[in-house]
This record gives C-alpha cells, structure tokens and sequence, in this order.
C-alpha cells in the first residue's frame, strides 16, 4: 500500500504544484521540501524523476544540499513572478531577462523515447543540471498561460496558488474542504456575533 502524499497536488500543473511545496500550517510558513530526498520524492510524485539521469541521492551531502538551495531559489523567484502577475494581471517585463539569465546556467538535451509503439521526444538533465529542469517548466508555463487564470487562495491565512481550468472562471479557493467552508464558517460566525452585538 502506498503512503499518502505528504505534498499538495490542486494547482492544476507542475509549476503551480512546485510553488506550493510550502505552505502555512497555523501562521507558520512550512517546508515540505526539507532535504534532497523529498525533492527526488516530488519528482517521482510528479512524474519528472525520470528525466533527470543518475541518481541525486548518491551525490556527496554538500552536492545535494547546493542542488537543493539552487532548486529553492527558483522557487522563491516563481513566488515573485506569481506575486507581480496577480497584482498586474500580466506577465511582468522583469521576468522574461531574469529567467533568460538562469536558463544560460544549465542544459539539456533531446531523447527519442519508445513507449508500446509510440515515439516520443523527451527533454533530460544530467544531476548537475537538475535545476534546469525546474527553470525549463517555468519558461513554458509563463509562455502559454493567460495571466488571469493564474490565482492565489482567497483565504488571507494561505499561501497556495492555482492556475484556475474551471469553465466559468470563478475558483478562489486552493479547496473548498481546506479553506473555501473554513473561511465561510469564520465569516458566517463573525456576522452572528456582530448581530448579537447589535441587538443587545
């Protein structure tokens, strides 16, 4: 039997699942990616660890810790671009130079790939290239999005993001079970209270 996920998979893609590799837990910013071998676990969980070659895990401590710090790096610049694009409702101009820059530092290269018949191009990353994985996503990801789509949760005490694929454009909430009923009880309380007050 397979363990739960200890991740949060509601962004609806890889980039926005990537930006939410940390969240709050009762007004605590928390990590979920606190070493090498949860970032190899994501990978596995969303289907990447297959294009990178060699094993993160037998690099030396100080290897996977700087893969790590590099890999968190981009994260915390990803929170930036969503942070400008929601306040903008566009993809801001800064963000097109910066990750030109970062994407100078790494490469990959093309695979053709067999699976029951059915060629297939993959991109792959050597080890030390594995950040360029995460960079690449991005680049793609920014080109092919419509800004608005592109949401934080409406509860103030989350910090998750989503790219809404809803029909009418109208998701606010990361879940309705995590945060959407939560916030709605609070209010629905708030109002109560604000009546008694009121009437007495």
């Amino acid at each position: 039997m397979m363990d739960e996920s200890t991740f949060i998979f509601i962004g609806n893609h890889f980039v926005t699942d990537f930006v939410n590799t940390r969240k709050n837990v009762k007004g605590i910013r928390t990590e979920l990616l606190n070493n090498c071998e949860g970032l190899v676990r994501w990978l596995q969980e969303t289907d990447r660890l297959s294009l990178i070659e060699g094993d993160p895990l037998s690099l030396s401590q100080h290897d996977q810790e700087e893969i790590l710090s590099k890999v968190l790096a981009i994260r915390e610049r990803l929170e930036n671009y969503m942070e400008e694009i929601i306040n903008q409702r566009k993809l801001p101009d800064f963000m097109f130079e910066d990750l030109n820059t970062h994407l100078l530092h790494y490469r990959s290269y093309l695979q053709v790939n067999q699976e029951q018949s059915i060629l297939k191009m993959v991109r792959k990353y050597s080890v030390d290239n594995l950040p360029g994985l995460f960079l690449d996503e991005i680049a793609q990801f920014m080109t092919s999005i419509s800004p608005a789509k592109l949401k934080k949760c409406k509860n103030p005490a989350c910090i998750l993001y989503f790219y809404d694929k809803s029909k009418n454009q109208q998701r606010q909430w990361c879940s309705m079970e995590k945060c959407g009923n939560r916030v709605k009880v609070n209010n629905h309380y708030h109002r109560m209270k604000k009546i008694e007050q009121e009437a007495e």
